[in-house]
């Protein structure tokens, strides 16, 4: 607890600095962070509030802090709290998706009830299970391959891409991925070459027929993340087929608005296509 004090005081005292920004919220969201994943869940709670309220932090910066705050809560056994932090989640954006990597089914069920009692026609049982090769490294400059699998409702999905963009871009590029059979997709994907580092953030989306999405892995205010090392462009092509993240994605129709819910039993915040939440299950 001494730590944990210790570091939220360094924490409370950064915020109160005039030039903090989002690139420096970073740092508090990943302290943070820290302190929830040694355990030390009354301590990332005091470290984390400050992102929530401070209006130099994006809106994806404060859903990840949320839902970090809103599951030290709930393991710390007060539901009360977690549900009114869940409830300030779903208010700012109705299609969260849940990045919780415990596998816990009691955290699943809770925001799951959750969901159905604020969200109009969400549906956890709707929608595809999807799962897929998570890179997590490689350089600019070359061809990188995702394969991603459903698991459940694989007839439903007509289509599925994979969009990227570098950090700092606002727009994405889309890859529409190669039918390989037995529910299975793999993409190619021309990474852009760079004498610097960078980071490419992607979210995979699956679609039916009609265009809606059934599923999603991440989404476009909450990517995935690769870092990449500077490269040019040498050909090639790197597969990462060995890690595998495990997502399951819900997809209802309520009010007229397709919406999904996407969940990850481990892996790499918050989702907006409404109603949607991340579920994680055994």
């Amino acid at each position: 607890m001494a730590r944990a004090l210790i570091a939220w005081i360094l924490v409370f005292a950064s915020f109160a600095r005039a030039d903090v920004g989002p690139a420096a919220i970073e740092t508090y969201l990943a302290r943070g962070q820290k302190l929830y994943e040694e355990q030390e869940y009354a301590g990332a709670i005091q470290a984390l509030s400050p992102v929530t309220r401070d209006a130099r932090a994006t809106r994806a910066q404060r859903l990840r802090a949320l839902e970090l705050i809103a599951l030290a809560h709930f393991i710390r056994n007060d539901e009360g709290a977690a549900r009114a932090t869940f409830e300030r989640i779903l208010d700012i954006d109705p299609g969260y998706q849940l990045r919780d990597t415990t596998g816990s089914p009691k955290i699943r069920a809770f925001f799951d009830a959750m969901k159905k009692q604020l969200i109009p026609g969400f549906d956890p049982a709707a929608g595809a299970d999807l799962e897929h090769a998570a890179p997590t490294a490689g350089s600019a400059g070359r061809m990188i391959e995702i394969e991603t699998r459903a698991t459940r409702g694989g007839e439903r999905v007509f289509e599925l891409v994979i969009a990227t963009r570098r950090r700092g871009e606002l727009g994405y590029r889309s890859f529409t991925a190669s039918p390989r059979g037995d529910a299975r997709w793999r993409a190619r994907i021309a990474v852009e070459p760079s004498s610097k580092p960078y980071v490419l953030e992607y979210y995979v989306e699956a679609r039916d027929a009609g265009g809606g999405a059934v599923a999603r892995i991440a989404s476009p205010d909450a990517p995935l993340e690769i870092a990449l090392t500077a490269g040019s462009a040498e050909g090639g092509t790197r597969a990462w087929y060995t890690r595998w993240y495990v997502y399951a994605g819900v997809a209802v129709v309520a009010a007229g608005v397709t919406g999904i819910a996407v969940a990850a039993t481990r892996g790499p915040d918050p989702g907006s296509l409404p109603p949607g939440s991340v579920t994680v299950s055994d």
